[in-house]
Order: structure tokens, then C-alpha cells, then sequence
């Protein structure tokens, strides 16, 4: 779940935002737009790469009327000039790969997706509404959430197939690949912590960076463990990513998948780390048994949506997970909730 960060050395690209069906240059070889959402993070950042072929779209937004919509605006003025060659998907997250599937569909063009994250959305786009309810209410009572959101989360069904449409068999993304633009190369790397399998692109020579959702400016990423495995420590993984970055100095643009654009990525992997410690430090001075749902009540004093207790909860978790990792804090199930305790 989002939560604002320390920003206030961070300087911002010089570049405006984009207003409704525009579309800002970034560089050559690069355009910006933003579409709305229906969540309290309430837009994404969109991008298109010029290549020789056409442009390669990068994320689509949710599976909804309101994003075809938008894409009815955005479309012709992108095919206006370019065929879509391809649509890249960076991750699994619903936001960014919902419309996937109708956006080729529209296009002709072929989606693109790193290994991990296609095996991630396959799986919860395979679940029946009863068997993906079944691995959200069994987490959610793992968490100690009370009984009523445990079941009306299984009321609920399958929530990722209602925001995210069936897409065609993708062309996987490797390490090595390259996408050779107008203007430049754009390597591929993958990180783990937001998402197992988050795709990134960069330019060394002119220091561009679409780091999406892993290094976001105004807001601190959510950390969260995934439903079919709570017990994993991805904010280690998180913790690893933040220290690979520290080469990203003040002559890196770093790219973003939510809110703008800046300079800096090593400063802003530094305010992040120091965001992660303060929380763990908040539940690691608590000094008394604690579940899930505790924590979660620690870190978000705010009132929460059943759909922002998904992310709060899981990012309490992950957090939780690691002070395990770190010998600070013990776990142990007790009448099927796991409860941490100081070690």
C-alpha cells in the first residue's frame, strides 16, 4: 500500500504532466501520458517507445470501459504517425496489465512479458471465483483479519479476473533483450520485491531509467507478500533492489510509473531504505505478540477499503516477515493465525 516518503531533496524532471488524451515527450524516443483508475492511487503513467517497426506501448491500465476510452483518445494519435508494434508489460499487477489482452486485441500487436509475471498472472487469471477465494480467505484468517472481511472477501470471487481480461499467449522478455529505438538502446532487467518478476528498462548513455513501480517519487512502492505464499521475506528481496540502485546518481532521469518523474535514483533508494527501517522499527518496538492484523493497524492509522486492506495487510506482512528474517521477531501459529513474537 502507498505511503508518502520524504521528497524533499528529490528534484523533478522539467517536464509538465500531461493532461487528458495528451502526451508529453520525455525524450526522443519517448511519450508520456496518464490515464485515470478507480483506486485512491487514482491514475498510471503510460509510455510509448519509438522504434523503426512502431511504437512499443509500455502497461494499458485496468480491464474497464474507462481505460478503452482512453485509449479511444490516445490510439489514433499514436497510429496516426506509427503502427503499435508491441505492448510491453512490466509486471502482473492489475493496473498495468488489465487491458493487455484488449489493447492487443485492438492493435494486432503482440504482448511482451518477462517469465515470472506471466506465470503470475496466468495463475490468478486460471483460478475459479471459488478457489481463489479459497487462498484469499485462507491468508486472510492466517493474518487474524476479522471473520466479517474474511467473508466478504470470499463473496467476492476471483477480484483480479474483474479487473484484469484474458490475453493471448505473450512473447516472453529475457534478460537480454534490447530494445533498440530511434534515439537509443533500452536494456531489460528484472527485481523482486514489489513484484517477483518486475521488468525495468534503461539507457546507460543517456542515463534514462523507467523504473516504473520499484522507485517512485512521492510515495514509498508496496512491499507486499502474495496470497499463495505469506510467509515469504520480499522485502529482503526489496532491500537488494534498493542497494543495486545506488549507481543511479544525480545524472540519471529516473521514469515512473505513478506521480512524476526526477533525478536521483541512489538519493531516493536511500530515503527508501530509511522509510523501511522506521517501519520495522515501529513493530519491532511493540515488544509484545502481534499478528498480522496488528501490524497492519501500526503502520495505516487510516480507514481502509476492503481492496486497500488487501495491500496493507500483505505489506504488514512482508514487514513482519522480515524482523523474522533478521532474528528480532518469532512466529508460530496459533488456531491457525500467525503470531509474531519478540525472539
Amino acid at each position: 500500500m502507498p505511503v508518502p516518503a520524504d521528497t524533499a531533496t528529490l528534484q523533478k524532471l522539467n517536464v509538465p504532466t500531461p493532461g487528458d488524451g495528451e502526451m508529453v515527450s520525455i525524450a526522443d524516443d519517448l511519450l508520456w501520458f496518464r490515464f485515470h483508475l478507480p483506486f485512491r492511487l487514482n491514475h498510471i503513467n503510460l509510455f510509448a517507445l519509438d522504434t523503426d517497426q512502431g511504437w512499443m506501448l509500455i502497461d494499458c491500465g485496468i480491464n474497464s470501459d474507462d481505460i478503452g476510452a482512453q485509449w479511444d483518445v490516445i490510439l489514433p494519435q499514436l497510429e496516426g504517425r506509427k503502427p503499435v508494434a508491441g505492448i510491453i508489460v512490466t509486471h502482473h499487477h492489475a493496473d498495468h496489465i488489465g487491458y493487455a489482452g484488449a489493447l492487443a486485441a485492438r492493435t494486432g500487436a503482440p504482448i511482451h512479458i518477462g517469465d515470472v509475471e506471466h506465470s503470475m498472472a496466468r495463475w490468478a487469471l486460471s483460478q475459479s471465483e471459488d478457489s481463489f477465494a479459497a487462498v484469499a480467505a485462507a491468508t486472510y484468517a492466517n493474518f487474524g483479519l476479522p471473520e466479517a472481511l474474511v467473508t466478504r472477501t470470499t463473496s467476492v470471487g476471483n477480484y483480479y479476473r474483474k479487473l484484469v481480461g484474458d490475453f493471448p499467449e505473450a512473447r516472453i522478455i529475457t534478460p537480454d533483450t534490447v530494445i533498440e529505438t530511434v534515439s537509443g538502446n533500452w536494456k531489460v532487467r528484472f527485481d523482486a520485491g514489489h513484484a517477483p518478476g518486475h521488468l525495468g528498462l534503461y539507457d546507460e548513455v543517456r542515463r534514462l531509467y523507467i523504473a516504473v513501480d520499484f522507485l517512485l517519487g512521492r510515495i514509498s512502492p508496496n512491499i507486499s507478500v502474495s496470497l499463495r505464499d505469506p510467509d515469504r521475506d520480499v522485502l529482503a528481496q526489496y532491500y537488494e533492489y534498493l542497494t543495486s540502485v545506488a549507481n543511479l546518481g544525480a545524472d540519471w532521469q529516473i521514469i515512473c510509473g505513478h506521480d512524476w518523474h526526477y533525478h536521483d535514483g541512489a538519493a531516493r533508494a536511500a530515503q527508501l531504505v530509511a522509510h523501511h527501517d522506521k517501519r520495522l522499527d515501529e513493530l519491532r518496538v511493540i515488544g509484545t505478540p502481534q499478528t498480522t492484523s496488528d501490524a497492519m493497524n501500526t503502520l495505516f492509522r487510516m480507514e481502509l477499503t476492503d481492496h486497500e486492506i488487501f495491500f496493507a495487510s500483505c505489506e504488514a506482512r512482508a514487514h513482519l516477515n522480515h524482523l523474522v528474517s533478521r532474528g528480532d521477531l518469532v512466529r508460530d501459529m496459533q488456531d491457525g493465525v500467525a503470531v509474531f513474537s519478540p525472539a
